[in-house]
């Protein structure tokens, strides 16, 4: 096979009534670009694509796309209850069903993927390139430095540790194959699953794929066949927590107290690569973001 680049950033989107996942891809790929200076590779639907490009004009999203992969996926229905800040939700489709088929999908030799709302602040991540195999988060902290609830570090009390399918850097090597093959087979019998590792809610989650495809490559016990990034924590911002302000190479955050909701700390964070999980936070600042570093 050949690929159009030997590395790359690949990106799902595909948009619902409440939530335009295609601007957000402008916002990640803007940011991997710009920091690990790589071709990106956004994989969506028709509408998704149209309604970016009308929107906000070829010119634009050439900037910041340099291919595109158009998929015809069946859409699951999958509901996700958001939050925006600790009093206001909604609830919107959440389309991920395809996800394990980027090793399908990919144009690129060695393939980083990551969510549309994963903002890539440095050059962390271009240090793993030249390890070959496959690297994903397992371990996660929140914006104050703390450990996240352990509803996002086990798949349920006792159960197996939580890796991250928000950043997955891979190549195409036999074991990236068989892992990508297994989180298949998972999705595809995922109620089975669900009732085998005993983790909780009717919300299909890759987090819970990747995990179990982990704790299967591993011979059921921990192990270490899969990279972890050396050990460095993904930081999350929660959707409780709300960004301010966005400024030249540093954010302001509302930070949230998840015991005490009525209080907030404000964090300014730099320098660091950041999951914005509040999906309308990102949309409030979205043209800030666009703008930032921008000539």
């Amino acid at each position: 096979m050949e690929y159009s680049a030997k590395r790359g950033v690949c990106m799902f989107a595909y948009n619902n009534e409440q939530l335009d996942y295609g601007h957000f891809s402008l916002l990640a790929a803007k940011q991997a670009k710009q920091h690990l200076d790589v071709p990106v590779c956004l994989i969506t639907d028709e509408g998704t694509w149209a309604f970016l490009t009308q929107s906000h004009g070829q010119a634009t999203v050439d900037k910041y796309i340099d291919e595109v992969v158009i998929t015809q996926e069946e859409q699951i229905s999958n509901k996700r209850k958001h939050y925006d800040s600790p009093y206001a939700t909604f609830v919107a489709q959440f389309t991920n069903n395809n996800k394990h088929k980027i090793y399908e999908y990919s144009p690129y030799h060695q393939t980083l993927l990551i969510d549309i709302d994963y903002m890539i602040r440095t050059d962390f991540l271009s240090k793993f390139w030249e390890h070959p195999g496959l690297n994903m988060f397992n371990t996660s902290q929140d914006l104050k430095n703390g450990n996240m609830h352990h509803r996002e570090r086990l798949l349920y009390d006792a159960g197996i540790p939580m890796w991250w399918s928000t950043v997955i850097m891979f190549d195409r090597s036999e074991l990236t194959q068989l892992f990508f093959d297994t989180w298949a087979h998972i999705a595809e019998n995922y109620s089975f699953y669900q009732y085998i590792y005993n983790f909780p809610g009717n919300l299909f989650r890759t987090d819970y794929c990747v995990s179990i495809a982990v704790h299967i490559l591993n011979g059921m016990v921990e192990g270490d066949t899969i990279g972890n990034f050396g050990g460095i924590p993904i930081v999350n911002m929660l959707q409780q927590d709300d960004l301010v302000e966005v400024r030249q190479n540093e954010w302001i955050f509302l930070v949230n107290n998840r015991r005490e909701e009525w209080k907030n700390i404000l964090s300014n964070v730099k320098d660091i690569d950041i999951h914005c999980m509040n999906k309308r936070a990102l949309s409030r600042n979205a043209d800030a973001i666009l703008k930032e570093h921008s000539t």
